[in-house]
């Protein structure tokens, strides 16, 4: 039978090691490792400041590379860290992956002595019978690529397939987006207010969804009077960090889901010993995990949208904030909405202008402004071209058919559901 990955019981020795001492690499687990496999658990309870420590350790006694047969999985997440460089969070990712693929029904994956056709075995049984994505293969190369970094073996010749180049958006419109602040996710009044909360914040403020929300503390945000910013910091790009500065409705505002009226008002309900200070908190008073909160918003993002996907709202912010551009400047900035999502490269930012032009052919109005108070719409105060209009006229359709916005996108949208434009 082959011999799994037991994280119980495996240590690795240090003469098995190309280099370093093993006492210097086992003081990070002064336990002697972690005691079970459970990603989440793993990573909850040892990389808090870890990744601080690592950055100050004598990469002298660092090992340069693990024997396969004896390194844990501990050791290789410790080498992906210290030698290849990589971030926590994309550690945490690959390590669950591996799990995965070592535990796969049918053709797992032997990390003990890794082997080129017992990967692509792998490989192929996930893409034809499993019909794995592109996007799910490439996950389990990057991880099988951090393996065999970690054991000093070259890289292999696998070729994944093709992915598509462009992505079709389905994104709710403004009324819909506001209905996601205000539907009513639970009995409990904390739980209600905590999901509402975070929806109303995470499509303004765009940010990655679930990781940069999740390593927002209270520390993070600023108030200073009637206005105030934010500090996110980028989990994707090694704990860089950005600011924002928001709207004062997003910030301040005391009728709006502000950060201040969260931080005054609803955090303190629950806050307890385990609470640190983190922003966002569950009902038991302790900070979310990655994996949680990322499974809540699904669950509870279905309930008012049934196309809803976490990152959605990330998407939603980068859509909106071009349009918003739009209309307050006659063109999209582009370099404007790249800095506030925290874009590398331009050419990212500008992939949303098409569907940004095509959501604003349809209403062509503020869509930051409508989500936060859709009346504004009908009244007219949300700038852009025929925007009383339009809203009347969207409306008035809605109330005879339920498949608002269903006249303006016969064009475009394969669905008759209420609010979702597929481009």
């Amino acid at each position: 039978m082959r011999k799994k990955n037991d994280l119980k019981d495996q240590r690795s020795s240090s003469s098995k090691h190309g280099g370093g001492e093993r006492r210097d690499w086992e003081r990070f687990f002064p336990n002697g490792g972690w005691r079970s496999w459970n990603g989440e658990e793993i990573w909850k309870r040892n990389m808090v400041g870890l990744y601080e420590q690592l950055r100050k350790f004598n990469r002298l006694s660092c090992p340069i590379r693990l024997n396969p047969k004896e390194a844990t999985f501990d050791d290789v997440a410790m080498h992906a860290l210290l030698r290849q460089r990589l971030s926590p969070s994309t550690v945490e990712k690959n390590l669950r992956y591996a799990r995965f693929m070592e535990t796969h029904p049918v053709v797992p994956v032997d990390f003990r002595n890794p082997n080129y056709e017992n990967f692509i075995r792998h490989m192929d049984y996930r893409e034809q019978v499993e019909g794995a994505t592109p996007y799910a293969l490439k996950h389990e190369w990057d991880t099988m690529r951090m393996f065999l970094r970690a054991y000093g073996i070259p890289i292999w010749d696998y070729k994944l397939p093709v992915r598509p180049k462009s992505h079709k958006r389905i994104l709710p419109y403004p009324d819909i987006v506001n209905n996601f602040f205000n539907y009513r996710y639970s009995d409990d009044e904390y739980e209600n207010a905590l999901y509402q909360y975070l929806f109303f914040h995470s499509f303004l403020i765009g940010w990655r969804v679930p990781s940069e929300i999740v390593k927002m503390t209270v520390d993070d945000v600023i108030i200073d009077g009637k206005r105030g910013y934010i500090i996110i910091t980028e989990t994707k790009k090694h704990e860089s960090q950005r600011t924002l500065i928001p709207e004062p409705s997003i910030m301040t505002s005391k009728v709006h889901k502000s950060f201040k009226n969260w931080i005054d008002y609803w955090r303190p309900k629950v806050e307890n010993q385990y609470s640190g200070d983190a922003l966002y908190l569950q009902p038991s008073g302790k900070p979310f995990t990655v994996r949680h909160l990322g499974h809540k918003l699904s669950e509870h993002g279905k309930k008012v949208w049934k196309f809803f996907q976490p990152y959605d709202m990330r998407h939603w912010c980068a859509v909106a904030r071009l349009i918003k551009t739009k209309v307050k400047t006659g063109s999209f900035d582009v370099y404007a909405v790249k800095n506030w999502l925290g874009h590398e490269k331009i050419t990212t930012t500008e992939s949303y202008i098409r569907y940004a032009e095509q959501y604003y052919q349809q209403l062509p109005i503020d869509w930051i402004a409508a989500a936060l108070k859709p009346s504004l719409m009908m009244a007219g105060k949300s700038g852009g071209r025929g925007d009383r209009k339009v809203y009347i006229d969207l409306h008035k359709e809605s109330e005879t058919n339920r498949t608002r916005f269903l006249g303006l996108l016969t064009e475009f949208s394969p669905y008759k559901q209420n609010g979702p434009a597929g481009i």
